[in-house]
């Protein structure tokens, strides 16, 4: 998965790209090489900070936002919740070949005497 860091009234640094990178990682298991996850850091005033973590992965758009007030806590909580949006996803799916399409959906064919 490629990483798009972008920092909006605040620098990304080393410490903050590396530590992202490392959480993201967990992330990989889900998407291709190909997808890319857009994170938007934002410096608010009196210490609060907001990050933003954008997926778009096929038909689907995972997305997750958090404000905080120490970053690092913020990615985890964050990746964290876009595990739990793709866990949930996958499990609705499952649901829907299990149970198959219901009896009424399905067309009947006319006879003809």
């Amino acid at each position: 998965m490629e990483l798009d860091l972008t920092g909006l009234r605040i620098d990304v640094t080393d410490a903050i790209r590396s530590f992202t990178e490392k959480k993201i990682q967990k992330l990989n298991k889900y998407f291709d090489e190909g997808t890319i996850c857009h994170v938007t850091f934002t410096d608010k005033s009196k210490g609060k900070h907001r990050v933003d973590i954008r997926i778009e992965y096929k038909s689907h758009t995972y997305l997750a936002e958090d404000n905080t007030d120490d970053l690092y806590s913020g990615i985890e909580s964050l990746v964290s919740k876009i595990e739990g949006q793709i866990r949930r996803e996958r499990t609705n799916d499952q649901k829907k070949r299990r149970t198959g399409i219901p009896e009424e959906e399905v067309p009947q064919e006319e006879t003809e005497e």
